[in-house]
């Protein structure tokens, strides 16, 4: 039997007939066959006629045309990067705005005349020349002084826009007007002139962005906001667009991303496109940002250095001491082989919590069918162990639902029988998480025995769920390092999962119509719909040995009990907010197609 066939035997099994009729779908009518490279990529989404000739229409319509202060400080750049960052302002296809900007008193003759030609070529071109050199703060605001328009777009003095950027943005401010801060997706132009490493962006994630400056280029504010915080902050040169976006969102939630390429970053030395070690004194500032973020914070902390230049770690303070309930349901039928010899599955993640554990008031809620012998009862009996027995056949929701009515602590962790702690402080980097109110489900990182990656965070795409970077290699960063840093996802898998237990309780806990898979997903969803955020760290690690402990496999009814109930949700127009449309619909790959 042929792998492929094996593959969709195994879909129609595991979601029934309409289940193998949508994977069908996707793997074969909606996915092109192989990768993409970006090239040509790029060269299948230039603007055509057709398009500029719709998007002059659609401009003809909308009620609102605001006004766009392209923000640009300039110092002794290269003559024809500066000449090609004004001209693809020049060549916007949306006519409504000025570009301001501030020379810092460049030493290079011809910077002076290229911007006062220009600004006596085009009346939208404002031009300020500082007596002094400043820094690229000081240059930034004397620009922002010169705007009048609606919204703030900052352009580097050697990058360019594409001609559409402020065409979409004004677009998007007529779907939603009161949008206060819009970012794009980006990409860069290499030393041959052509395009590479793109970044296809999540929607707003505001956990992955506390990693790192995501948002980056293009970053559209409303010229408002950014006047009641002041502008940018001397001290941050080299972060002072992170420092400023920290600052904006704290007084928004007007949030809005367009998944499109609108911002081109060109490669040179001197630039922090061309590397990690190209300005170390960013990623210097963007944790002194972060830091004043935190002490800004009801939920303060510390800001660490990760392994990759500039992304980071947050150490959230732990509030107070609240107890933690970790809800087991088992049958204790699992083994594992250890240096010792075999050794009970349930057996082995019990020891584990309570040797490696550093956080100390928890309670275990093990959750039995009448199915643990005696003689391991025996064994695992401790103070902080309490049994709930249920009667029924085993359903994963009905007994974590059983054992959350018997918890006595303010946060549930809900926890397969097949784990391992590899962190001690897995509990505190989960709770630094759950304690925060805006805060749902907190997932951690889980690794195979061989060290692959099970999960770092679920995704729904094309309708189905799937494990990001599943298989891959234990250490991969992941996309943009997703796998290495703390980041949101739609879901999180049950495996693993803390939540606040008033929270779980609002919403009525799992599922019991999804009594072996799904009920992670619905859960998620029932929390996202609520309006809360989930997310993933992955400073949180154990080892899952799946379903070693039950009998795997999915049913069909479940797949289409989950699909049903969330139509909506899992069939996004735009796909999974924390993916993006640009990229492949296999769960792993995070890759062009």
């Amino acid at each position: 039997m042929s792998k492929k066939f094996s593959k969709v035997l195994q879909v129609w099994q595991e979601r029934g007939t309409r289940g193998l009729a949508r994977f069908l779908y996707q793997k074969v009518i909606r996915q092109p066959q192989g990768h993409m490279t970006y090239q040509k990529w790029v060269a299948q989404h230039r603007l055509t006629r057709l398009e500029l000739l719709t998007a002059q229409g659609e401009m003809a319509l909308w009620q609102l045309r605001p006004m766009f202060s392209v923000v640009m400080p300039v110092y002794n750049v290269d003559a024809v990067w500066l000449e090609k960052a004004i001209q693809s302002v020049r060549n916007q296809i949306y006519p409504n705005w000025e570009l301001c900007i501030a020379d810092d008193a460049s030493t290079k003759p011809q910077i002076r005349q290229i911007l006062t030609r220009y600004s006596k070529l085009d009346a939208r071109i404002k031009v300020v020349f500082r007596e002094t050199t400043g820094n690229i703060v000081a240059a930034s605001n004397s620009a922002l002084e010169l705007a009048t328009g609606d919204y703030i777009a900052l352009l580097d003095h050697d990058d360019e826009l594409a001609n559409n950027a402020l065409f979409e943005a004004a677009k998007l401010i007529n779907q939603h007007p009161k949008a206060d801060f819009i970012y794009s997706d980006e990409d860069k132009i290499n030393p041959d002139g052509k395009r590479c490493d793109p970044f296809f962006k999540p929607d707003w994630s505001p956990d992955y962005f506390h990693s790192c400056m995501y948002t980056c280029h293009l970053g559209v504010y409303r010229t408002s906001l950014i006047q009641q915080i002041g502008g940018f902050r001397s001290g941050y040169d080299g972060s002072q667009d992170y420092d400023l976006v920290l600052r904006v969102v704290e007084k928004t939630q007007q949030i809005y991303h367009i998944p499109k390429i609108l911002y081109h970053w060109r490669v040179i030395p001197t630039s922090v496109t061309a590397g990690e070690d190209a300005k170390p004194w960013a990623y210097i500032a963007a944790r002194k940002a972060l830091q004043d973020m935190l002490d800004r914070s009801p939920y303060p902390g510390r800001v660490e250095e990760t392994e990759r230049a500039g992304f980071h770690r947050i150490r959230r303070e732990i509030i107070g001491n609240p107890k933690i309930s970790i809800i087991i349901p088992s049958a204790a039928r699992g083994t594992i082989e250890t240096a010792s010899g075999s050794c009970c599955m349930l057996e082995n993640c019990l020891r584990s919590i309570r040797d490696r554990s550093t956080y100390a008031n928890i309670e275990i809620v093990l959750v039995d069918g009448y199915d643990i012998p005696d003689e391991i009862l025996a064994r695992i009996a401790a103070p902080d162990l309490h049994l709930v027995r249920c009667e029924a056949p085993f359903n994963f929701s009905q007994r974590i639902n059983l054992g959350a009515s018997e918890a006595t602590g303010e946060f549930l962790l809900l926890l397969n029988d097949d784990v391992e702690v590899t962190t001690p402080d897995w509990l505190e980097s989960m709770l630094e998480f759950a304690q925060q109110t805006e805060i749902g489900a907190v997932g951690a990182k889980l690794t195979f025995p061989d060290g692959k990656i099970q999960h770092t965070g679920v995704m729904v795409l094309g309708g189905n769920p799937g494990h990001a970077f599943y298989g891959f290699d234990g250490d991969h960063p992941g996309y943009f390092c997703s796998n290495i840093v703390n980041r949101n996802y739609l879901a999180v898998t049950g495996a693993c999962l803390m939540v606040r237990r008033e929270l779980f309780l609002q919403l009525h806990g799992m599922d019991e119509g999804f009594p072996n898979n799904y009920n992670d997903v619905d859960l998620c969803l029932k929390i996202h719909q609520a309006g809360y955020r989930n997310i993933v760290t992955p400073y949180a690690q154990l080892i899952h040995y799946e379903s070693s402990s039950r009998k795997p496999g999915l049913q069909p009814k479940e797949w289409e009990n989950l699909d049903n109930k969330w139509r909506s949700y899992l069939h996004y127009l735009h796909g999974d907010p924390y993916y993006n449309p640009n990229l492949s619909n296999n769960h792993v790959t995070f890759e062009l197609v």
